[in-house]
């Protein structure tokens, strides 16, 4: 079980079981001190372990980083 922020990299990697959480490095869980959503992307990926899914499965949570461009930046994508 992993938590991944990467899509693209850990299908290269294919682990048994991934989490996909799209924020930025660094800030896996969340925004310091949201204390309120670091406690449900841990408890999400904790649910998602007892998931009967294929090896190699990646699960998009859903998580999506919205507070300002810091993810794109990282990824040296284009914000716009």
């Amino acid at each position: 079980m992993s938590i991944t922020q990467v899509l693209e990299i850990t299908e290269l990697a294919r682990p048994s079981l991934a989490c996909l959480v799209e924020h930025p490095f660094g800030l896996t869980l969340g925004p310091i001190g949201d204390r309120a959503l670091q406690r449900r992307v841990l408890v999400d990926v904790l649910e998602a372990a007892y998931r009967d899914v294929p090896a190699g499965t990646v699960l998009d949570l859903g998580f999506r980083w919205e507070l300002d461009d810091e993810r794109e930046r990282q990824l040296g994508r284009d914000a716009r």
